[in-house]
């Protein structure tokens, strides 16, 4: 559903919105329902006309009221006749006992000040229809402007808030206030027709697959893998991250290569089945006969790249006592190498058991073969938009190309939509000086807090858009994962969902008109099952960091290939040490892994090596969608179709023969 059963829409008490619900004497009377109405008495039998004019006797709905049921409940039948009933009775009850708690905080503002104003009055019906419009994120007025044409509102407002309190006749309100009520005067005037949108292929794999069946939006199964509780925890839902010693971050390292060492070893006897008594040795302890090590690379000098000759084997406290030996790999025909990585060498020691001369070396873990079929409950053609922020150009804060978006959603209507932050990026020049100015403001106005532009562009663009997504697809998904560059998100990896790492620096219910319409919040990096289909996400680049540490390679060629493999060998999105990105929790890092050692089918993160694109890997499928917008210009996004079982060309169901890739982009004619 749309939204959760348990949320309910925020529906203003009898006690603060004006008259009985009983409402129009006269509209009771004459039967007399509104156009919208009518024209669903022609989808209904006769019979059950009677019913829905009593309920709307009853209650008084309006049309943002009707199309909240619809959206949440679907298309009104007479079947669920009583659902509807139900549903305006129940959120009635929950905003009245809301408002109850409320009145009691003696809460103040414009909000308390209407509440105030309404005092012994009797509520109007068009109140409760404004408040579940405006709890709902639809646009629209205020209680106030609904009940009343603007003009007669404001002044009506002001001559109550005139009577309460006679110093405000001295007194003008303040700037906030004033803007936010023009602001909502604004939003209720219909926007000017836009330009066609505008989208551009940039680059495609596998485009020979035909996507015939898009935009059908068949419904998928989404499940999150991994232990929720590496980036949950009692304080919000958020975990405590600042109180990890030195011994204890050295200690979980320690334990990773522990658990690895078995399966290293199992690695050098499938590679070598003609040695029958494989000798395991100790990292430090000198050997004339081969023996296999196991340990982690590590670059001899703090601050250099590393290289052939700068390369050392640390092995675990628990066999070696974290002991290291020089790693001559010259003997190795085929060497490929990083800082931090999980690797078996075979071998001898010098006589002083300070240098291993190794003559082979296995860069990590077996790759167990592609799975085939991949995803077998995927009967029809799947669907997934990916974006990823930031979502403007460096030195402005104009977020057309998330509106774009948006907007493509709803015209492709995919089954999936992942939506990869930053949202407020905390590289962005305007940022980072303190010049928050949004299109539209003028020099002249004060420059917006970063909770502003959360709260009066950002998230309104995401539920405006989300909202007509739901509206022509409601069985789409939209994902949303956060990032280490959003403005105020400070957890390190793995974060807490968007709603959690935001709750200490926005309203509480900031995120919730997202959570009503379906959205789901995942961590970072995040691990799903999407009808079958395993995928790694994350908002962070896990390429680079691998490229950049001194990759040694012998032969040196395909060199990006080579390091996405070696994310897969490793089990791990982000296995270099020292840690790139930095932001790392060391206690809760094995979410950093792979679910159950298992490579996933698709992995997906922006990258800034190499271009846009998708590209398969022993099997599995690695998506760069690039940033939406670049620094100084507009960027990319992709669209990744699976075909089903029955649709690949051999039979088998493979990976490679199902999934396409387009990178696109939006014209800047467009915006």
């Amino acid at each position: 559903l749309p939204y959760p059963p348990s949320s309910r829409a925020r529906i203003l008490p009898p006690s603060a919105i004006g008259t009985p619900l009983t409402m129009s004497a006269s509209a009771a009377a004459n039967s007399v329902l509104p156009s919208f109405l009518q024209s669903r008495l022609g989808d209904l039998p006769s019979s059950c006309h009677p019913q829905l004019v009593e309920v709307y006797k009853k209650f008084t709905f309006s049309h943002e009221a009707f199309e909240a049921f619809e959206v949440n409940n679907g298309t009104l039948i007479a079947e669920n006749i009583p659902v509807f009933q139900a549903f305006l009775e129940k959120e009635l009850l929950a905003a009245s006992k809301a408002a109850a708690g409320g009145a009691a905080s003696g809460s103040s503002g414009r909000a308390g000040g209407a509440a105030r104003r309404s005092g012994g009055s009797k509520p109007h019906a068009s109140s409760l229809n404004a408040a579940l419009g405006a709890a709902l994120g639809l646009p629209g007025r205020s209680a106030a402007t609904a009940a009343a044409p603007p003009a007669a509102a404001s002044a009506s407002a002001a001559a109550d808030d005139a009577a309460a309190s006679p110093e405000k006749l001295t007194t003008p309100g303040p700037k906030r206030p004033r803007q936010e009520e023009e602001d909502q005067l604004e939003a209720s005037t219909p926007e000017p027709p836009r330009k066609q949108l505008q989208v551009s292929l940039k680059a495609s794999v596998n485009d020979g697959i035909a996507i015939k069946g898009v935009g059908s939006a068949a419904p998928v199964q989404i499940e999150v893998l991994g232990d929720s509780t590496l980036w949950t925890g009692p304080r919000d839902g958020a975990f405590a991250w600042m109180d990890e010693s030195l011994e204890d971050r050295v200690a979980d390292r320690d334990s990773r290569l522990a658990e690895a060492e078995a399966g290293l070893i199992e690695a050098v006897r499938a590679r070598h089945p003609e040695i029958e008594d494989l000798v395991v040795g100790t990292v430090g302890v000198p050997s004339q006969a081969e023996v296999v090590l196991c340990g982690r690379i590590l670059c001899e000098g703090l601050e250099g790249r590393l290289n052939e000759r700068s390369m050392l084997l640390e092995g675990s406290k628990t066999a070696a006592r974290g002991a290291r030996v020089q790693l001559n790999v010259s003997g190795c025909p085929q060497v490929a190498a990083f800082p931090g990585q999980l690797v078996a060498v075979l071998g001898r020691s010098g006589t002083t058991g300070t240098t291993f001369h190794a003559r082979d070396f296995i860069a990590g873990l077996d790759l167990p073969p592609a799975s085939a079929p991949v995803a077998p409950s995927c009967t029809s053609l799947l669907h997934a938009l990916v974006v990823s922020g930031p979502f403007c150009t460096r030195d402005a804060l104009d977020y057309a190309p998330l509106r774009q978006a948006l907007e493509h959603a709803v015209q492709s209507r995919p089954q999936v939509v992942l939506i990869i932050g930053p949202f407020v990026d905390a590289n962005n020049r305007m940022i980072v000086n303190g010049e928050a100015i949004l299109p539209g403001m003028s020099e002249e106005d004060e420059p917006l807090g970063f909770e502003d532009v959360y709260n009066e562009h950002v998230l309104p663009m995401l539920r405006k858009g989300i909202l007509e997504l739901k509206r022509v697809s409601p069985n789409s998904e939209v994902l949303i994962v956060p990032s280490l560059d959003e403005a105020l998100s400070f957890h390190p990896m793995p974060q807490p969902p968007l709603h959690v790492g935001l709750a200490g620096c926005l309203p509480a219910d900031s995120l919730e008109p997202l959570r009503r319409l379906g959205v789901q919040f995942l961590p970072n990096p995040a691990h799903i099952s999407v009808n079958g289909l395993k995928i790694s996400i994350t908002s962070a680049d896990a390429l680079s960091p691998v490229l950049r540490s001194g990759l040694v390679l012998r032969p040196e060629e395909r060199k990006i290939e080579q390091a996405l493999r070696l994310l897969l060998q490793q089990r791990s999105l982000f296995p270099v040490l020292p840690r790139d990105p930095p932001q790392v929790s060391e206690a809760r890092a094995s979410a950093l892994d792979f679910p159950e050692g298992a490579p996933p089918d698709v992995c997906i993160f922006p990258s800034a090596s190499g271009s846009a694109s998708g590209a398969f890997v022993d099997g599995r499928l690695f998506i760069n969608p690039g940033p939406l917008c670049r620094p100084a210009a507009m960027g990319t996004f992709a669209e990744l179709y699976l075909a089903p079982p029955a649709s690949a060309g051999t039979g088998q169901g493979l990976l490679s023969e199902r999934a396409r890739v387009d990178i696109k982009s939006f014209a800047e004619a467009a915006r």
